[in-house]
């Protein structure tokens, strides 16, 4: 066994010769085990071995005993070794957790104070294969994508797991040929979690199928780890390709959507994650959500996790925190080389400013009409029925196919006849701002707005634009 787990070290470059290695010992089988072929294999591989326990006062009387236990079994081996003590309880109480959660997070954090207590280059934890077959049929009956078919990787930053290669009944076996006595947690016992119905009922179940069970479904987690991690490759060339921030969030190009499925998925929910700083609750109904948008209008919104908010827009999909875009103003610039064609796209939302010009300008969504207001008759204040907008909207100046739509019954007019009936000079006309969606002229700033996108009695929704500063002639 211990050649076997030399090999498996070996194979994942875990250890290089003069680290120091912190090994967490619980007292159970598996941490003994753990120890014990660490300290057989030390001289070989040219490491230091140290150990660290951490007692949650879960368990009472029977949890000091188990640190008590690991006291001396690393006494009897001369191991350095520190010993943590916490009340897993109160911690789940006040973070919102379950004890499990918290245990596991508190437990992690005494082990990385060990380690730099210690001296400890690498993290030794006593995970098997059972434990990873454990965790990839938790992960297969609660819903799960290839990631969690990974089941429990052998090296992630400093924390390394020598023994995903053995499984529980070799472990034992090995104990018991050393004489090895070791601790029995009860609460592993219970079935009232739904780890230990999987250890207990649902593994020695597959293994009357096949004896080999534990070892094929981990074999599939390492396959399953390769797939992904080409699968990332491939969306991470992706993301550069489609995904670039700007001052309202992340956009996500519309030729995403030439890339196969599985790298769609992979990117949204890489981009959804890295917008909210965490992936834990994104779900693959979020990236889902996020997927239909490419196929829905402009202005389409979806509400996600973390106050993210995603909108349909003209290049793809728009991806915002609203509650930072609230609190910082973004600034537009000129989009373009060209100056006598400038052009800068508006969000629905928040504060802009185009700098070169010195123009402020507000923007908000309204979702229905404020109490006590009217419809604004200011020059540079408009509202719009923001429904009734299908695509990007963009302040910029005129274009040859531009057009307003002037009344009720859709009738339309170039905006260079409008210019000529409404005598504005020819040496203005190429510098007066438009809203525009695409060839259809929404407002000409300082002038009228066009009439099918007035609000009415029936609008849902109102998109209100203000702006002032600067010279909006120039």
């Amino acid at each position: 066994m211990q050649k076997k787990i030399r090999a498996f070290m070996e194979e994942y470059h875990m250890v290089e010769e003069g680290d120091c290695i912190l090994a967490a010992v619980s007292g159970g089988a598996d941490s003994l085990c753990l120890v014990l072929v660490l300290l057989a294999l030390r001289l070989e591989l040219g490491i230091r071995l140290c150990a660290v326990h951490v007692e949650h006062g879960i368990r009472g009387a029977q949890s000091v005993r188990d640190a008590e236990f690991v006291a001396g079994f690393c006494r009897q081996h001369q191991i350095p070794y520190k010993m943590y003590r916490c009340h897993a309880k109160e911690y789940a109480k006040t973070h919102g957790q379950t004890v499990e959660e918290a245990a596991r997070e508190l437990r992690y954090q005494f082990f990385y104070h060990a380690a730099q207590e210690l001296g400890a280059d690498k993290i030794a934890v006593a995970h098997n294969q059972n434990d990873c077959a454990e965790t990839m049929i938790f992960h297969l009956v609660r819903g799960t994508g290839l990631k969690g078919l990974c089941g429990i990787p052998p090296v992630r930053g400093k924390i390394i797991r020598p023994l995903l290669c053995a499984a529980r009944q070799e472990i034992e076996g090995y104990l018991a040929g050393k004489k090895q006595e070791f601790c029995t947690d009860q609460t592993n016992e219970e079935l009232i979690y739904s780890r230990n119905k999987i250890r207990h009922q649902v593994i020695p179940i597959l293994s009357q199928v096949n004896d080999q069970a534990v070892s094929h479904i981990s074999q599939v987690a390492t396959f399953a780890m390769e797939a992904v991690e080409l699968l990332e490759d491939l969306a991470g060339q992706a993301q550069e390709k489609y995904v670039f921030e700007n001052d309202m969030g992340v956009c996500i190009r519309q030729e995403l959507l030439q890339e196969s499925p599985a790298i769609q998925r992979n990117v949204l929910h890489n981009v959804l994650a890295g917008t909210a700083k965490s992936s834990k609750d994104i779900l693959k109904i979020h990236v889902q959500q996020v997927r239909e948008l490419f196929d829905r209008q402009n202005g389409k919104q979806a509400a996600l996790p973390y106050d993210l908010e995603a909108e349909r827009i003209y290049e793809g999909v728009l991806l915002r925190n609203t509650k930072e875009n609230k609190k910082k103003p973004c600034h537009i610039d000129t989009v373009g080389a060209d100056s006598t064609q400038r052009s800068w796209e508006l969000p629905n939302t928040g504060n802009f400013s185009i700098l070169s010009h010195g123009y402020q300008i507000s923007t908000r969504l309204l979702h229905k009409i404020p109490q006590n207001e009217e419809i604004p008759k200011k020059l540079y204040t408009k509202w719009f029925d923001y429904d009734k907008i299908k695509g990007t909207m963009r302040l910029r100046t005129r274009q040859e196919q531009d057009y307003l739509v002037i009344d009720t019954q859709g009738r339309r007019k170039k905006l260079k006849k409008y210019f000529i009936d409404e005598k504005v000079p020819k040496e203005k006309r190429d510098q007066i701002l438009l809203l525009a969606d695409e060839s259809h002229i929404l407002w000409v700033i300082g002038h009228r707005i066009s009439e099918d996108i007035k609000v009415t009695e029936d609008t849902k929704r109102i998109l209100e634009v203000r702006i002032s500063g600067g010279s909006l002639y120039e």
